[in-house]
């Protein structure tokens, strides 16, 4: 499960929006450390909520996997 927060900076006036996912087992909480199978610098999110809903929206597309890989050649002999 999944929201996006709108956080309001008032030192420097700027607005971002982040998505946080729901965990829990034992300790149920939101958190902005993502599970998905690449690394960030930082939280996700954008500086507007439609480009936080478009991030959204393609993490759940693919369930969390980012990265695809493919094999181009799949056998190479050398002569």
């Amino acid at each position: 499960m999944y929201r996006i927060v709108r956080e309001t900076n008032h030192l420097t006036d700027t607005i971002r929006f982040f998505i946080e996912e729901y965990r829990g087992f034992i300790i149920k909480r939101w958190t902005r450390d993502l599970d998905l199978d690449i690394r960030t610098r930082g939280p996700v999110g954008a500086p507007s909520y439609d480009g936080a809903k478009c991030k959204l929206d393609r993490i759940k597309l693919k369930k969390g996997k980012m990265i695809e890989n493919e094999v181009v050649i799949k056998k190479y002999t050398h002569k």
